[in-house]
């Protein structure tokens, strides 16, 4: 039986592709602060990854007096260390990393707190956000970008501004997802109020 479950581990993480992405966010009009979730897909050991994500006119990476964000780790990453510091290019370059593989083979590794002037989220709109110089590497140290092993090292996603956009209920399907509030912070469970979830806005009466 424990043969059978290694052989299907196996055979699931032959499937997955391997890749940093994010997906498509969608908020309300005059949100002007949320989070932008970031997910890893692979078929080998990671232990760490790290990127430079250019956000669009209007919206900057939240971060304290310090400049540090306040990076929200996901479930993959529970426990690890999350970085970010400002670029050359005068965009943020975020990093994720410890001394062992991430758990399980696909899902979500860090949520990046966002904030937005008035204007930008001020009516419907749809911007680009991308998330380029993707490095990615083994528990050894072993780039696995330079080796050819991940080839994606830019990727977008797409960011919706309109009414409604993003407002839904928690299904039975998304009730396991981390749960995150507007400012990016993970919290234990979804309670009255709006929250973030699965990439999506949710709304709790």
């Amino acid at each position: 039986m424990t043969m059978v479950a290694m052989l299907c581990g196996v055979a699931a993480m032959a499937q997955t592709e391997n890749r940093v992405y994010a997906n498509d966010v969608k908020i309300d009009k005059g949100t002007t602060e949320f989070g932008l979730p970031v997910s890893l897909s692979n078929n080998v050991e990671v232990a760490a990854i790290s990127f430079r994500l250019e956000l669009p006119e209007g919206f900057v990476v939240k971060t304290n007096a310090r400049g540090k964000a306040s990076l929200v780790l996901g479930a993959r990453a529970d426990g690890w260390t999350a970085a970010n510091q400002e670029a050359t290019d005068g965009n943020q370059m975020i990093s994720v990393y410890d001394n062992y593989p991430f758990d399980g083979n696909d899902g979500e590794i860090v949520t990046v707190p966002v904030t937005a002037t008035e204007e930008a989220v001020a009516g419907d709109a749809e911007y680009t956000v991308r998330l380029y110089e993707i490095s990615v590497s083994d528990p050894a140290n072993v780039s696995l970008t330079v080796s050819g092993v991940f080839p994606e090292k830019e990727t977008t996603l797409k960011l919706t501004v309109g009414e409604g956009t993003g407002i839904n209920s928690i299904n039975a399907e998304d009730s396991n997802a981390p749960v995150y509030n507007v400012a990016g912070q993970r919290v234990s469970k979804a309670q009255k109020g709006v929250f973030i979830q699965n990439g999506k806005k949710v709304a709790v009466k």
